[in-house]
């Protein structure tokens, strides 16, 4: 008897250190997980990067225009974002209205000379979205007509007022031909199609309705593959320079950019980011 009394004494002495053990072990601790920008990491090294990224968007040169399914209010994934885009983009369209997010990274883009334009939609009040578009720092508004035109296109842009940049993306076959004047730019849905017979179908009657080969810019999406003459896969972002350039235009839009941004080929910086780098070495006319 006396044996198992000692033998149930130390079990109990076990038991209880165990239960001690995993409560340490469990215990939530708080770690400090503060990400250090790479400003704050080489301040020096930081500016000069600036610098050099800044002269080459100042310099003569094809642009990369990028359509962002921007953050909203709650996002899960850094592909939402304006700070996981590739530096060197000249501008930014956001496709969702901008968030508290989208605000915190403005600044950052700002910094590095990258242009963002505040989304419109149809039947949105104009007036409201260049008040806001002014208030909050954007660089001009995009007129967000994929999908649906505006109806009264003449109204919209006299309420909108001045906002700085104003680009028109969507079919311009659906859109005032008098309002042309007042865009920047124009972006075609071409990202949409599928065959190089109809995206030069659609190219060729934005240019007949008037609107300048130097404000047109097809859309492609990076990884995507378009159908040419022969019916073989070609590289969208490829076959989209060689259907611009020969007619003047000032670039490219790359649509739905952040896509993948989790793949091992990832839109945002391998492919985005060696197409920006072709475009570099491409003569503009």
């Amino acid at each position: 008897m006396k044996m198992k009394r000692i033998i149930g004494i130390l079990s109990g002495l076990c038991l209880l250190c165990t239960v001690f053990s995993c409560s340490e072990w469990t215990e939530t601790e708080v770690m400090d997980q503060k990400v250090i920008r790479p400003d704050g990491q080489d301040p020096a090294g930081w500016s000069e990067y600036v610098s050099g990224v800044t002269a080459f968007k100042r310099s003569e040169h094809l642009l990369t225009y990028a359509c962002l399914l921007n953050a909203p209010e709650m996002s899960t994934s850094e592909r939402d974002f304006m700070r996981s885009l590739p530096d060197s983009l000249d501008i930014v369209s956001l496709q969702r209205t901008p968030s508290s997010a989208d605000l915190e990274d403005l600044p950052r883009m700002h910094e590095l000379g990258t242009r963002v334009l505040c989304p419109l939609f149809p039947g949105e009040d104009a007036a409201a979205v260049g008040k806001r578009a002014r208030k909050q720092g954007f660089d001009g508004v995009a007129l967000q007509a994929w999908t649906a035109p505006f109806a009264d296109l003449g109204a919209t842009l006299a309420a909108l007022g001045e906002v700085g940049m104003v680009v028109y993306e969507g079919d311009p076959s659906q859109a005032d031909p008098t309002c042309f004047d007042a865009f920047d730019l124009v972006v075609v849905p071409s990202a949409m199609l599928v065959f190089q017979v109809d995206i030069e179908l659609l190219r060729d009657e934005a240019l007949r309705a008037g609107i300048p080969a130097d404000r047109l810019l097809l859309s492609a999406i990076p990884g995507e593959s378009w159908r040419d003459f022969r019916s073989t896969k070609a590289d969208a972002l490829t076959l989209g320079l060689r259907l611009s350039l020969p007619y003047g235009a000032p670039g490219l839009a790359l649509y739905d950019i952040g896509q993948d941004y989790y793949h091992a080929s990832g839109v945002n910086y391998q492919v985005t980011r060696a197409f920006i780098s072709q475009l570099g070495l491409t003569p503009k006319n």
